[in-house]
């Protein structure tokens, strides 16, 4: 699985890392640190802070988000949103409908050619472009349900990033303890540059994409300067579409791997607060009624979180999935075509499958530590000593713990686990298969 998100596997890399570049000469072990986050401790809080600026930065750039990490100052808008949101719309819209009408009037080479169609005279063109429909307008969809969860309250989670930038990482402020803090700072810091890293790579990479379709397209290339004056204007409307859509989900793919590792060190956190109340000889009342009221709160900060975000997640597990092995599929479809096309395709939908499968598994360990919360209250319960009524209310946080309700969800359906993230990979791996007999057998005909 992706180790991304494995926040472990992230502190084991990191001190494997670290400890190699001991032996290295101390320019190349600085850029080595600098690019891994491996900084030292009067650097790295600093560094950080510009990172998260910098997300930030993105993320406002992209019209995601109309008041960045400040998602408790319902009053702020950053300036013009509307007005960009609106503009983004229309660009959107725009160019969905100049591929509605290349599909429709495929056989008309002037209409084609004033509307710039970047598979033109391409054999594969009609699937091309039903792709491209159906795949921006989920992505535009997805686009304006994250703007509406925002208006929720639904990110809510994102303004310990905001405290972060103010306050530095105070573990009172974040709910951890000393040694999950560091883990975090650890983790956030790599997953932040990881991001910011492959985000700028888009930038570059939708750019390079949008000519390169065009150049290795031998039609276009012979067509004419009419052809080469229309692709030019309408690369400069699919690149701001491509932008503020394709990199826009990858905007909410890095804000929710940089918001896993938060929820999961604070579980970690009160998984030692409660190994402390264990390792005690003498437990009251005052520490019970203290370690319910820590655990409740915890547990009602994550339910709410998950409640609000679930059909999120149904959405960028079921139809991104679905999106990204269409593309592995019409990949393979286009081999014949276009082998630039059909690597493309298929590098694309392996990324995204490798990248959803990986968050399915972290969010498994929200309930491996649910588990291990679980076996902990049983172990102080039958050590302590306290009244009905204390008991009665323990026994009711035990319930929650391992209520079928517990956990990640996805969607209403799926409750996240890590066996599920096997489920996923086999899915995907049988509707890819499923795909390609199909096309074998239409082939064959």
């Amino acid at each position: 699985m992706f180790a991304f998100f494995n926040c472990r596997f992230i502190f084991f890399i990191c001190t494997i890392l670290e400890s190699i570049s001991r032996c290295i000469a101390f320019q190349i072990k600085a850029l080595i640190k600098k690019s891994f986050g491996l900084l030292s401790d009067d650097d790295s809080d600093e560094e950080t802070v510009k990172s998260i600026q910098a997300l930030e930065n993105i993320a406002l750039g992209l019209i995601m988000t109309r008041r960045g990490y400040g998602q408790d100052e319902t009053s702020y808008f950053q300036p013009n949103f509307h007005f960009k949101n609106n503009l983004i719309r229309f660009v959107s819209i725009l160019n969905f409908i100049r591929f509605y009408l290349i599909l429709i009037y495929k056989q008309n080479d002037s209409l084609n050619i004033l509307l710039g169609n970047p598979f033109f005279h391409e054999n594969s063109s009609d699937i091309m472009i039903c792709y491209v429909i159906g795949g921006g307008v989920t992505l535009f969809i997805l686009r304006e349900y994250v703007l509406y969860l925002e208006e929720t309250g639904a990110y809510a989670l994102l303004c310990p990033l905001r405290d972060i930038k103010c306050s530095g990482f105070e573990t009172n402020m974040l709910r951890l303890t000393i040694k999950q803090c560091k883990s975090f700072r650890c983790t956030l810091r790599l997953l932040i540059k990881i991001w910011i890293r492959w985000i700028h790579c888009a930038f570059i990479f939708i750019t390079f994409l949008l000519i390169i379709l065009r150049i290795q397209n031998q039609a276009i290339v012979n067509s004419g300067p009419a052809m080469y004056i229309s692709s030019f204007c309408w690369i400069i409307l699919e690149f701001c579409a491509f932008i503020f859509i394709f990199v826009g989900l990858m905007y909410i793919g890095a804000h929710i791997s940089v918001s896993v590792p938060l929820v999961l060190f604070r579980f970690k956190s009160l998984i030692e607060l409660l190994q402390r109340v264990k390792s005690k000889q003498f437990i009251d009342d005052s520490i019970i009624k203290g370690m319910n009221s820590d655990v409740i709160s915890y547990m009602n900060e994550f339910d709410v979180i998950i409640a609000k975000n679930r059909y999120l997640f149904f959405f960028l597990v079921v139809l991104v999935s679905f999106g990204a092995d269409t593309a592995i599929f019409l990949g393979l479809f286009t081999k014949s075509h276009s082998k630039w096309i059909s690597n493309s395709l298929v590098i694309w939908g392996l990324i995204v499958l490798f990248i959803t499968g990986s968050v399915v598994y972290a969010g498994g360990a929200f309930l491996d530590q649910l588990y291990v919360i679980h076996g902990l209250y049983v172990s102080i319960i039958a050590k302590a000593e306290v009244k009905l009524d204390q008991k009665l209310k323990t026994l009711e946080i035990l319930d929650r713990i391992l209520s079928p309700y517990s956990g990640a969800k996805v969607g209403d359906a799926f409750r996240g686990e890590k066996l599920l993230a096997v489920y996923y990979v086999l899915e995907n791996a049988s509707t890819i298969m499923l795909l390609i007999c199909n096309l074998q057998f239409i082939s064959s005909q």
